[in-house]
C-alpha cells in the first residue's frame, strides 16, 4: 500500500499518449538512479513495459490523452508509478502464444520488481512498482 510520504516524495511528469514518449519517460524515470547499476537497468525496463502496457490498454476515444509517471527513491528502494486515464477493461492475466510478440509487459513486471501492483477506479488506473536499490 502506497504511504503518503511516498505519494508526497513522486516526482511527477505528463507525458502524450504516444508510443515515441515510452523512451521519453525511461530518461525521466533513470536520472534518479546511478548510471550501469543493476537497478538502473531493470527500472528502465520496467519503465518500458509499464508505460507501454498503458497505452496498449488506452480506450481508442481516449488514445490522444496524457499519461502520468512518477518516481521517487524511498529507502532502499526505486518506486515508478505509471497513471493514466484507464481503458475499456481491468487488467488482467493473459495467456499468449509462445511466438506471440508482445503481451508479457506485467510478467517481466513480476518477475523483475521487489513489489508491484495495479490500482484501478472509475478515473483510470496506477501501475506501479519498486526496485531494491540497495545493491548499488
Amino acid at each position: 500500500m502506497q504511504t503518503d510520504v511516498a505519494k508526497a516524495a513522486l516526482v511527477r511528469k505528463r507525458f502524450a499518449r504516444r508510443p515515441e514518449e515510452v523512451a521519453a519517460a525511461r530518461r525521466f524515470v533513470r536520472g534518479g538512479l546511478a548510471r550501469g547499476s543493476d537497478a538502473w537497468e531493470t527500472a528502465q525496463l520496467l519503465v518500458s513495459e509499464t508505460v507501454t502496457s498503458s497505452l496498449d490498454q488506452a480506450s481508442p476515444a481516449r488514445g490522444s490523452g496524457t499519461l502520468e509517471v512518477g518516481y521517487a527513491v524511498i529507502g532502499c528502494r526505486l518506486r515508478v508509478e505509471v497513471s493514466d486515464d484507464g481503458g475499456p477493461a481491468r487488467l488482467r492475466r493473459r495467456i499468449h502464444a509462445v511466438r506471440s510478440a508482445g503481451g508479457r509487459g506485467l510478467e517481466l513486471v513480476r518477475a523483475l520488481a521487489s513489489r508491484w501492483g495495479v490500482r484501478e477506479s472509475s478515473a483510470g488506473r496506477t501501475i506501479w512498482f519498486e526496485v531494491d536499490i540497495s545493491g548499488g
